[in-house]
């Protein structure tokens, strides 16, 4: 497989999964009369905005919450189409001080295998 192959991959697997999910941006929120953290969302479609529950009871370290409010699906879709941008480019030293005329390695080839579950 080619970076390029990598990098569309990734961009496919990220685009599917974040454009199934709920839309973003995400909050983590308490909402009476529950004490356990929510995960939600907004949507256009509801009234006025309403924010709408994702998930329940998010019982997770406050950093690990923080994570998952920032990258939400709006995140997910934007970084695809960076990897596809970057996949239509031939990998040159433009990548980076470290990427020589046979670069193996970018930014966003990083990105991709992590998505992707390569080493």
């Amino acid at each position: 497989m080619t970076p390029a192959d990598e990098m569309l991959a990734a961009a496919d697997k990220l685009r599917s999964t974040c454009t199934a999910a709920s839309p973003g941006p995400w909050k983590i929120a308490k909402v009476r009369p529950y004490t356990d953290p929510l995960l939600m969302s907004r949507y256009d479609e509801t009234p006025d905005d309403k924010e709408v529950l994702i998930a329940g009871s998010i019982d997770v370290d406050p950093s690990d919450q923080a994570v998952v409010q920032m990258l939400h699906p709006g995140v997910g879709v934007a970084l695809a189409e960076w990897l596809e941008t970057e996949a239509a480019q031939p990998l040159t030293a433009q990548h980076g001080p470290r990427c020589t005329a046979d670069c193996t390695t970018t930014a966003a080839l990083a990105v991709a295998r992590q998505i992707n579950g390569a080493p």
